[in-house]
């Protein structure tokens, strides 16, 4: 699956100075160092947490609340304001991942329109179409493609 561009253009304030800044981490060798290829081998959701951490002032989220303060009735990782709406936030290596919160009941379809994964990679082909999905992986590929 592809990143939609409409979530880029949704979420990301300032796409130049995030692709800036993770081609920095790649200079220095702090958050990927050489093992890229095989990030999915060695990364955990605390990762991806971490990350988002990292790069949260690119985007146009406003409060964000993490771990059991923020936990509501469905059960994710967090919430974030976007403008006046509150989405929730769930953090997951592969976007797939997610799925497990369906079977489980803690999100809904009512919810989708205002669920966030926060993921990797977006590998899920079944992923409904209403769940914004934040892939870090193509902000990777973009910063490679892109030297300034």
């Amino acid at each position: 699956m592809v990143m939609k561009e409409e979530v880029i253009r949704k979420y990301v304030r300032d796409l130049d100075g995030l692709l800036k800044e993770i081609r920095s981490w790649e200079k220095e060798g702090t958050v990927l160092h050489q093992t890229y290829p095989d990030v999915q081998q060695w990364m955990y959701e605390q990762g991806i947490v971490f990350l988002f951490g990292r790069l949260y002032r690119f985007f146009n989220f406003g409060d964000i609340i993490l771990g059991s303060n923020a936990r509501t009735l469905k059960g994710l990782d967090g919430v974030v304001s976007w403008g006046k709406e509150i989405k929730e936030l769930e953090f997951e290596v592969l976007s797939s991942g997610f799925d497990v919160h369906i079977l489980r009941g803690d999100v809904k379809p009512d919810d989708y329109k205002n669920t966030i994964i926060v993921c990797w990679e977006h590998k899920w082909k079944e992923c409904p179409s209403d769940i914004d999905v934040i892939e870090f992986k193509h902000f990777w590929e973009l910063a490679k493609k892109t030297v300034s």
